[in-house]
């Protein structure tokens, strides 16, 4: 079987990606290294039996190694994404573990740090509560929060829904509906409001 060079490009870019994100690189950085390699800068860290060609100005964004990273997993074995979800987790944990000292002495930002990962670790463990959220504008069935949000949570949602319909009036878009908010509740819970 004859396999072209473009594909055989896009394999090892999948590959070299696979291999870097397992080492902990964002895929900025990802689509930098492969780049450079790309460009005769660096090496490597992938072989290849035979050496890839690449065109002359090669370059590929953190979008191209993030969709060649979804791509190279879709073939993997489920194994494979368990061993990601477990190398995952393990930096997660080291992360939380180096915060802990600053989320005792009540540091805000390592605080905020610290529940992001949780969060993080629920959602790529599958136990994270499910999230819906559904907003409409008036004449509708009003404005549904299947979470309970905090309250700073819940007024954001709002502002960036405030924002959103804005910039949709000023670029003119037809049809933009004006939404109809009553005051936020003084106790955020699963409700539905502008009924």
């Amino acid at each position: 079987m004859v396999i072209s060079e473009a594909v055989r490009r896009a394999r090892w870019v999948e590959a070299e990606t696979v291999h870097l994100k397992r080492m902990g690189l964002s895929f900025d950085k990802i689509a930098d290294q492969i780049t450079r390699i790309g460009r005769g800068q660096a090496q490597p860290m992938v072989p290849t039996p035979e050496p890839i060609i690449f065109p002359v100005d090669y370059e590929i964004t953190r979008q191209g190694c993030h969709k060649a990273f979804r791509k190279a997993i879709a073939r993997e074995p489920v194994l494979e994404v368990e061993e990601f979800r477990k190398i995952d987790n393990a930096r997660s944990e080291e992360m939380f573990m180096n915060l802990q000292p600053a989320i005792r002495k009540g540091h805000a930002r390592a605080i905020d740090t610290g529940i992001k990962l949780l969060d993080h670790a629920a959602r790529i463990n599958g136990y994270a509560a499910p999230q819906r959220h559904e907003l409409t504008g008036r004449g509708s069935s009003g404005v549904i929060v299947a979470q309970k949000l905090g309250r700073v949570e819940l007024e954001s949602k709002v502002n960036l829904l405030r924002d959103a319909v804005q910039v949709l009036r000023e670029l003119g878009v037809p049809g933009v509906i004006e939404p109809d908010f009553e005051a936020l509740p003084a106790e955020p819970s699963e409700r539905s409001w502008a009924e």
